[in-house]
């Protein structure tokens, strides 16, 4: 008798649940389009050295960076804020070198917040950043910027 329910419940399983399974699709909405399209503007502003794509990335008035930063003298660790605004001031000028970038996740609440966490290599540095980002006035800006490097 169990062995009779068992195989009614798999038959069940396989023939009404896994069909419906199988024809789920990713949704990639206006706003997961406008998310994915301020990351990218953020990194190919920093690799072309364009502050107007970097403006239009950051949040320059309220917007941050966060960084693991070591005392020289102590060798200890603290966390140093930079503004956004300062921050876009460090890339003047574009790489000679090959930076590439991918998206590894974006998490979306309510059409107002996101987080996107990109990996980020160059041949001298690895960073993995996450990206907090507000939909203020109809756009989506970087309000921080917090990451990690490593030297290679």
């Amino acid at each position: 008798m169990n062995k009779i329910k068992l195989t009614s419940m798999i038959v069940a399983f396989f023939t009404f649940l896994l069909p419906s399974l199988s024809y789920a699709e990713a949704v990639t909405g206006k706003e997961y389009q406008a998310v994915i399209q301020t990351a990218y503007n953020y990194f190919n502003g920093a690799a072309n050295g364009d502050q107007t794509l970097l403006s239009s990335a950051f949040d320059l008035e309220f917007g941050h960076v966060k960084m693991i930063t070591e005392n020289e003298e102590t060798a200890k660790e603290t966390i140093r804020t930079v503004p956004l605004k300062e921050f876009s001031g460090y890339f003047k000028k574009a790489t000679k070198d090959t930076w590439e970038a991918n998206i590894l996740s974006v998490d979306i609440v309510d059409d107002k917040m996101a987080m996107v966490k990109l990996d980020f290599d160059t041949p001298k540095t690895h960073y993995v950043d996450y990206l907090v980002m507000y939909k203020r006035e109809d756009e989506w800006r970087i309000i921080n910027k917090t990451f990690i490097a490593k030297k290679k």
